[in-house]
């Protein structure tokens, strides 16, 4: 009884948006992008710290998630909708056309497909605006840095749980290519597919029994 209303529900792709959905890693071309849109700006101040929050980070002088934090806060107060459809589209340059293909082939099903991703919301959005898909869980920026969550892990398995409840959905497959997303591969091991993983990553995910790949 329970596994027919699961096949009556609407099926719902998820995928990760790093190494993934993209071949590149969105962050290091919102880092590398970021100063140059800033000068543009004539922010040069806000340029010159962006470099130094970078610069920080590359030392190892504080965390992923502050740099993070301090670059989006820079971008949030300088940048408009331009600068994040540019950005957007630099990012999908790196776009990976089987992961591409592959949502593609499901969404001519009636497959709604969502990104879930660590990602900054200000530029994970109009990604998937851009791709057409139905909505993204992606990390919201906060005011407070100690409010700053980053969705990875634990709270990305958690989000995703969320929206196929609210939603009325039950998921047909979900695409990753890194450890992060364990938690979510774990719970749905038979629907996970990996893409594009090193070895010892794949062989993490078949520790879990994960042993679809799209290479």
């Amino acid at each position: 009884m329970v596994e027919r209303l699961q096949e009556e529900l609407k099926g719902a792709t998820f995928v990760d948006l790093d190494g993934t959905l993209l071949s590149a890693n969105s962050m290091h071309i919102f880092m590398h992008r970021l100063p140059g849109m800033l000068m543009r700006r004539k922010a040069v101040a806000a340029a010159i710290g962006s470099l130094w929050w970078i610069s920080l980070r590359s030392l190892r002088l504080i965390d992923h998630r502050t740099m993070k934090w301090h670059l989006t806060k820079t971008a949030r107060q300088h940048l408009d909708n331009s600068d994040w459809e540019g950005l957007t589209e630099d990012m999908l340059l790196s776009a990976n056309r089987k992961v591409i293909d592959y949502i593609q082939s499901r969404r001519e099903r009636g497959c709604l497909t969502y990104i879930a991703t660590a990602a900054a919301e200000e530029y994970a959005l109009p990604i998937c605006r851009r791709l057409g898909y139905e909505g993204v869980l992606s990390t919201e920026f906060r005011d407070c840095l100690r409010d700053y969550e980053e969705l990875n892990r634990h709270a990305k398995h958690e989000a995703i749980e969320r929206t196929l409840e609210s939603e009325g959905l039950r998921l047909e497959s979900f695409l990753t290519d890194h450890t992060d997303d364990l938690p979510t591969a774990k719970a749905y091991p038979l629907l996970t597919i990996l893409v594009g993983a090193t070895k010892k990553t794949a062989d993490e995910f078949r520790e879990a029994g994960i042993t679809r790949y799209l290479n």
